[in-house]
């Protein structure tokens, strides 16, 4: 049943789901594209601090469940710069984006609940903390390692409020439904008492035989 309980929920949240792989590969290997921004980066200083300050001004947030029609995917330069929104993956690959066409040092990283760009000088925030993120990526491969702080409350509080809550009410009911079927399902199958076998009648008399 958990099987089933599993696989209902990923046809909820991803009736495709081609395009949860096609994010997870880029989760692992940022389509960074420095072309597709040059002409951006020129018009912009050399400075992190503006570039990011730009970034969050061109990108503003839009859940992927509205932009998107699902909970979370990982957008391209491309689709970024024809969208003109998105969520903190939108921001990230654009600004780094950014950064490699200027030939200046980011970091990538991820946290529990976010990705970010970070770089030398960056001031740390609640959100964007070194100290919470997971694993990390400064354009050489993934280094992963235990976060000194895990705040579990804003984990919990951040993924209902941008994945539960713009969810189109009809996936609800349709996850919701297809959980409790589910668990209807498994407690009929496991749950329920065994059934006491019948007593062996004697063929002649018809009584129970004994012993």
């Amino acid at each position: 049943m958990l099987m089933v309980m599993l696989l209902w929920v990923g046809l909820m949240l991803y009736p495709d789901p081609r395009s949860l792989v096609i994010s997870l590969r880029r989760l692992i290997h940022p389509p960074v594209d420095a072309a597709a921004v040059q002409s951006i980066a020129d018009q912009l200083p050399d400075d992190a601090a503006a570039i990011e300050a730009f970034s969050q001004s061109y990108v503003p947030y839009q859940y992927a469940w509205t932009l998107y029609g699902k909970p979370w995917y990982f957008p391209t330069v491309q689709e970024v710069l024809k969208d003109r929104a998105g969520d903190c993956q939108a921001e990230a690959i654009l600004t780094a984006s950014i950064f490699e066409a200027k030939g200046m040092p980011y970091t990538f990283r991820y946290s529990f609940d976010h990705v970010w760009v970070d770089y030398p000088g960056k001031q740390a925030t609640k959100l964007e903390d070194p100290a919470t993120a997971i694993v990390s990526n400064e354009g050489k491969g993934w280094w992963a390692s235990l976060p000194d702080k895990i705040p579990l409350r804003d984990i919990v509080e951040e993924r209902v409020r941008f994945h539960w809550e713009p969810m189109p009410t009809a996936r609800k009911v349709g996850l919701g439904l297809g959980i409790l079927l589910a668990l209807l399902i498994g407690e009929r199958l496991l749950i329920r008492p065994a059934r006491r076998p019948a007593p062996h009648a004697d063929r002649v008399s018809g009584r129970p035989q004994e012993g």
